[in-house]
């Protein structure tokens, strides 16, 4: 018996190991845990939080305090946990903007002020927590900066100009304007490379993957946009539909029943595993209780 118990524990470690190794640590670069928010955590600012909370982080990580998040790996965890809450409002900004698989990146999706809405929303959920000085965002400067995207097929380059717009309405080169360039997916836009700084003509050029997959239709949607972390300049993003990007004849998930919202999309094996196992559970309760009523007959004749 002792050898047998120690041969499953010894299974159940190595089978654990695997998954030891899929465990994931998140970095926060060190400038970016000592940012605060611009504004005081009010208990209005709170309810819109959760409301944010609600529609974008409930499916995963469940309702703060019940321990019921959704069974990820990594896990993601209940926020409202002691080490989540050791975590800086930096960090919780920085993770939430950024991203990291298996949860997508909220820059996108949601505005500066609405990811702090949901920092102050998760902070309510600590008796302890003493907010710190909230910092003011840097004033506009005044500098408008627009973008126009063009695409070099024989380089296979995207071509990202960029314009001041003076005051008297004409366009002068931006020079020294960092530029992100995204691919659009269906569940949010992808980065392709990292960010360029424009030269002094105001361009930033980027390299197209060819292995990068196209849309169904052999075409990719590409976005242009400014990287401006503390909101100094008014900017426009330029988007530009190419016929660039490796064939891509997949169907999406939808059609292969491959991602659902609704039973009808739902893969057959998990509908036929789903039906299996309720039909186990009450064939081993309906089992129970014709062995009790079995067991009181035969008591009751004797």
């Amino acid at each position: 018996m002792r050898k047998r118990n120690l041969f499953i524990v010894l299974t159940g470690l190595t089978l654990s190991f695997p998954f030891m190794g899929m465990s994931q640590t998140w970095d926060v670069p060190a400038d970016q845990k000592e940012v605060v928010a611009p504004f005081k955590f009010t208990p209005g600012i709170q309810k819109q939080g959760e409301q944010i909370y609600s529609k974008n982080c409930h499916s995963c990580h469940g309702n703060p305090g019940k321990n019921d998040w959704a069974k990820l790996t990594p896990p993601p965890g209940d926020l409202s946990a002691v080490k989540a809450q050791q975590q800086t409002d930096g960090e919780w900004f920085y993770k939430i903007t950024t991203g990291k698989a298996p949860m997508p990146e909220f820059r996108n999706v949601l505005s500066e002020d609405e990811r702090w809405w949901v920092v102050a929303f998760l902070r309510s959920f600590n008796p302890g927590y003493i907010q710190p000085e909230p910092v003011a965002k840097k004033v506009f400067t005044g500098r408008v900066v627009t973008l126009n995207l063009t695409f070099d097929s024989t380089q296979k380059q995207v071509i990202v100009k960029a314009y001041d717009m003076l005051q008297d309405k004409r366009k002068a080169p931006a020079a020294g304007v960092e530029v992100e360039l995204l691919v659009k997916r269906y569940f949010g836009n992808l980065t392709m490379g990292s960010p360029v700084t424009t030269n002094t003509q105001g361009i930033a050029k980027f390299t197209f993957p060819g292995d990068l997959p196209a849309q169904r239709d052999g075409f990719s949607e590409l976005v242009a946009r400014v990287l401006d972390p503390k909101g100094l300049m008014q900017t426009t993003p330029d988007t530009l539909r190419i016929a660039a990007g490796k064939s891509n004849d997949q169907p999406s998930l939808l059609e292969t029943r491959a991602w659902w919202s609704v039973r009808s999309k739902a893969p057959v094996w998990i509908i036929l595993t789903y039906t299996l196992s309720v039909l186990i559970v009450w064939g081993f309760i309906i089992y129970i209780l014709l062995s009790m009523v079995k067991i009181y007959k035969s008591g009751k004749l004797k």
